[in-house]
């Protein structure tokens, strides 16, 4: 039995592995996460408005067995209609499958909490309307953010997935610091994991993304604490 420790089931959005591969690297002995997929196509609010829309069809797969925790894992999925959304999506989820739920956003403002920090620099993938909704949804949850953009990326054409992490760190490096207390990564499809230690040295500031926040999220949901520090100050706590 791999879940001897703690089960966690893991709602992902599209086909790409990079969530999945995150999750899989670090997760601790004795930890194991099955997957199911939402149909995704592209970050803007309609294409996740539709995405949201098979929560349900796809929370019935989580019913037969028992789980810690299930974590629908998007952030902008999660947040895209506003403050409180994401409780609403976790009400519906719960409804069905009986087991605890969380989402990538709730999880990212659990890891704000825990690190002590309220004015970050975002950074994305997604169009300036989704980023409106990003910021909007921060900000009403008691943060300040100091300033967030995209990446300038091909989000119609490229897959998120495909994005590669030095491509990011470029991006990252052009970002306006001041008043910043951490810096935000957003979007479960980044592989960025890697590049957080570089990061954090550099900026000498935490840095939350959403696959570390989500893995975080689950692991502490579940009662398990081990720390993992090449993922950051977050998973030192």
């Amino acid at each position: 039995m791999y879940s001897w420790r703690a089960h966690i089931g893991l709602l992902a959005p599209g086909s790409g592995p990079n969530m999945e591969m995150d999750f899989h690297r670090f997760l601790p002995a004795g930890v194991a996460v099955a997957t199911s997929r939402l149909p995704f196509t592209i970050p803007t609010p309609e294409g996740l408005r539709d995405m949201v829309s098979h929560i349900e069809q796809v929370c019935e797969v989580y019913k037969r067995y028992k789980h810690d925790v299930i974590m629908f894992g998007c952030t902008s999925g999660s947040l895209i209609d506003g403050f409180g959304f994401d409780k609403k999506l976790i009400a519906r989820m719960e409804e069905i499958t009986g087991d605890p739920c969380l989402t990538t956003s709730t999880a990212v403002l659990e890891a704000f909490a825990a690190l002590g920090v309220s004015h970050p620099v975002v950074i994305t993938p997604y169009p300036d309307n989704t980023n409106e909704a990003e910021k909007d949804f921060l900000e009403s949850n008691g943060l300040f953010v100091t300033h967030i953009t995209g990446m300038e990326n091909d989000y119609v054409n490229q897959s998120i997935t495909d994005i590669e992490p030095n491509y990011v760190f470029q991006k990252v490096k052009q970002l306006p610091r001041e008043g910043a207390d951490c810096l935000f990564i957003s979007c479960t499809g980044l592989n960025v994991l890697d590049i957080i230690p570089i990061l954090e040295c550099d900026w000498e500031l935490p840095v939350i993304t959403s696959n570390q926040a989500t893995l975080w999220a689950c692991l502490r949901h579940s009662g398990v604490k081990d720390k993992i520090p090449a993922l950051g100050r977050l998973f030192q706590l």
